[in-house]
């Protein structure tokens, strides 16, 4: 695994897909729908315009270090010791988010199919194959997942179409239930939990090389604006399926699933969600890894890129036994993120008026 590895912006929006889609439809709408209600849909909205703000800051940085990272870039405009402390919040927060995504999939599994199999089974497991595929390369990472996101998406439509005959228009009155002010709680929640952890990205974006006289962004908004469309469905869908009750489960949309019974020849359609939840969460437990590799290598300047993932994939394993104990203190962990992810969101767009500025400066003389 090497610098010289680059990938298109294609296979890049492929990735964005399948890590900000990944888990996040574990918890979508259960959790974050709990302060608006039905007016979640509304707070999707919004949460998307605070999205598309962190995705332009991130592409901005891209485009102004020319490719590089946003530590070697950094270190070229503001200096190596500002940099490095600029990045202690941005690290801490992927290397927490790491074991919280071990620990959604053994949560997963040991609530809902395989309540007797030990949690760290699924999470060991899914921290040994990540580091492997971590250490495989970007260029295997991007050619796998964008074969995989077609699969992810694939799934969750037919889930929902074969759905169809249980949803509820009525079940979507009132739309503002409890005022307005619980849609803005839901915006801060919704956008800090799903926008906050593609931040990244801003690591993965050095490995994109579109064609010249290109910038690349065209997929990676397309990208973005497809994971807006399907957390929207999915939310509305659950919505007019389970009504009132839909934040009293865990994972409603896997309770979707099982409520699809066509003339007896399909039902239950648990188990095709369930692998497709795990392979999404598999997905975005790498990338994260990945950006997490590459961000202590650049920072302690090691020359052998690979080094780090077996110990980072450790630490995260490790994480996800002691960080929670169970569901509902990751529910308590879902409620606090956002404010984790607004503070590292923070330090981007710190370099970012840094390098604006500097660039101006030095047009100036």
């Amino acid at each position: 695994m090497g610098a010289y590895d680059t990938i298109s912006p294609q296979q890049t929006a492929a990735l964005l897909l399948v890590s900000t889609t990944g888990s996040t439809i574990l918890f979508i709408p259960s959790t974050l729908m709990a302060q608006s209600g039905n007016a979640f849909w509304i707070a999707w909205l919004v949460a998307g315009l605070y999205g598309s703000l962190q995705l332009s800051v991130m592409l901005y940085i891209r485009r102004r270090f020319h490719g590089q990272s946003v530590i070697e870039g950094g270190i070229e405009t503001i200096g190596y010791t500002l940099t490095v402390l600029l990045m202690v919040p941005f690290v801490l927060f992927m290397i927490l988010l790491q074991g919280y995504i071990y620990f959604s999939i053994g949560a997963f599994f040991t609530t809902t199919m395989m309540r007797d199999t030990p949690v760290y089974v699924f999470n060991g497991l899914i921290a040994l194959v990540s580091a492997l595929t971590v250490r495989a390369g970007v260029v295997v990472m991007a050619r796998m997942f964008t074969m995989m996101s077609f699969l992810l998406v694939g799934v969750i439509v037919l889930v929902l179409l074969l759905a169809l005959k249980n949803y509820h228009l009525n079940y979507l009155l009132p739309i503002l239930p409890n005022g307005i002010k619980p849609v803005f709680h839901s915006v801060y929640e919704t956008g800090g939990f799903i926008y906050g952890d593609f931040l990244v990205f801003t690591f993965l974006f050095a490995y994109m090389r579109p064609k010249q006289g290109e910038t690349g962004s065209k997929p990676i908004v397309l990208a973005f604006l497809l994971n807006w469309l399907i957390i929207a469905m999915i939310s509305g869908c659950t919505i007019m399926t389970l009504g009132p009750i839909t934040n009293e489960y865990q994972y409603p949309l896997f309770v979707l699933s099982r409520q699809i019974s066509i003339q007896e020849i399909i039902e239950r359609g648990e188990s095709i969600i369930g692998m497709s939840m795990m392979a999404g969460s598999y997905m975005k437990a790498t990338i994260t890894l990945f950006a997490l590799n590459t961000a202590l290598t650049r920072l302690l300047k090691l020359k052998e890129d690979g080094l780090l993932v077996y110990p980072l994939a450790l630490l995260g394993f490790v994480l996800s036994l002691v960080l929670v104990q169970n569901e509902a203190e990751f529910g308590e962990v879902l409620l606090t993120w956002p404010l984790v992810t607004f503070t590292v969101s923070l330090t981007l767009i710190f370099v970012a008026v840094a390098a604006q500025f500097i660039k101006r400066s030095a047009k100036s003389e």
